[in-house]
């Protein structure tokens, strides 16, 4: 990494008013008494354009607007820290967990990048070269505990770091290869270990009711664990007038909305949580439709006012009961649950692009991913073969005898 510059970083006292013939005045004299007089400033509009500003500038207005102007002048020169850089690009996420994972993976990149450097990183030090070097670091020992970063994961962070580049102006990004990645078929639960992992939590005690409760929306309905979390009680659905079943209404990615109906059994459950919901206001009482169906207990249920559930929070869950049921810890998390509902529907025979609509998919590729083949599936295959190549042997004996 000798090659990066080592520039300074434009901190505190460093701010410039720039003049239009070019020249930069300390901001220092900018606003000292009897400093020089006030010229004619120039600023960035929402183009990238300089344009010319009316040198009528109150007093109160001086100090914003030159600080306005240091930043302007900060990122045309590539020299805005990278750490506040990435965080405004990572603003402009449409979603708020997208804008969560940008900003995470732009921190990491900038954490690598000052390490490299050994001081705060800047826009100018982002070039093809640094992002080639950490791709190489995340297949070495980019992920967790120090060992290497998943295909998966590679793509996705060298993919962001790139855009990051192409969104600050920084030449040669794309002329780094995103590593290659082909998503093979999910590994799913079996039938016995989904039934196992319902046992676990004790249904006579409200923390329990309310797991059962999230584990079937999360294995009978298929949801994301944000879709999940995102659930008011108006989303569950009376029936309609041809149909059976109770409906959630789920928003899902890109603001898409879909039903996916409750099995009887699931209702049940989610029955029984929310007789004891702690926002229900007592046994019996419905919920308020804006009130979140999930919430988190806390450690002292009844006597703390409920928060909503993290991300976090409902991956420990299922970690911990799938853990308990004897799950291999691969499949201990929430999305080994939305699979698991996939997969189970597509081998019953229901047509792959209805489950996409209760997947939320907008690809039916992503959907022909969960049509998973059990280890159950490849033994018939081989049973089938042997079958095929026992009655061969038997005609080829029979014909043998015959002559």
């Amino acid at each position: 990494m000798a090659g990066f510059a080592d520039s300074p970083l434009l901190g505190p006292g460093t701010e410039r008013q720039l003049p239009i013939d070019a020249g930069a005045t300390p901001h220092a004299d900018a606003v000292a008494e009897g400093g020089p007089e006030p010229t004619t400033t120039i600023a960035v509009d929402d183009a990238g354009e300089l344009v010319e500003l009316a040198p009528e500038v109150g007093e109160g207005q001086r100090e914003d607007l030159e600080l306005e102007l240091a930043t302007a002048a900060a990122v045309l020169a590539g020299r805005e820290n990278l750490f506040l850089a990435g965080e405004r690009v990572a603003g402009r996420a449409a979603s708020p967990a997208t804008r969560r994972q940008y900003a995470s993976i732009h921190r990491a990149f900038g954490d690598w990048l000052m390490g490299e450097l050994g001081r705060p990183p800047l826009v100018e030090d982002m070039d093809a070269d640094a992002i080639a070097a950490y791709s190489r670091h995340l297949e070495a020992r980019g992920g967790r505990g120090g060992r290497p970063a998943a295909p998966a994961t590679r793509r996705v962070y060298v993919t962001a770091v790139r855009a990051l580049a192409r969104a600050l102006g920084r030449p040669d990004a794309d002329d780094v290869r995103v590593p290659g990645h082909k998503p093979g078929r999910p590994e799913t639960l079996t039938d016995t270990d989904y039934a196992n992992l319902l046992r676990v939590p004790d249904a006579r005690t409200t923390i329990g009711r309310r797991d059962i409760a999230l584990l079937r929306v999360l294995g009978d309905c298929g949801l994301r664990s944000a879709e999940m979390r995102g659930l008011t009680a108006g989303d569950v659905r009376r029936p309609r007038s041809n149909a059976r079943h109770y409906e959630l209404h789920v928003l899902g990615k890109g603001n898409r909305e879909r039903n996916v109906e409750l099995p009887t059994e699931t209702k049940a459950a989610l029955d029984a949580w929310l007789a004891v919901h702690p926002l229900a206001g007592g046994r019996g009482r419905p919920l308020r439709d804006e009130y979140p169906v999930f919430v988190r207990l806390g450690r002292h249920p009844g006597q703390e006012q409920p928060k909503p559930l993290s991300a976090q929070l409902v991956h420990k869950l299922v970690n911990r009961t799938g853990t308990a049921a004897g799950i291999p810890e691969r499949l201990c998390h929430p999305h080994a649950l939305r699979s698991y509902w996939a997969t189970s529907l597509l081998e019953s025979g229901v047509p792959v692009h209805v489950v996409q609509d209760g997947l939320g998919h907008a690809d039916l590729r992503t959907t022909g991913r969960y049509a998973v083949v059990r280890q159950e599936h490849t033994e018939e295959r081989v049973d089938a073969l042997d079958r095929r190549h026992q009655a061969a042997a038997r005609e080829r004996s029979t014909s043998r005898r015959a002559r």
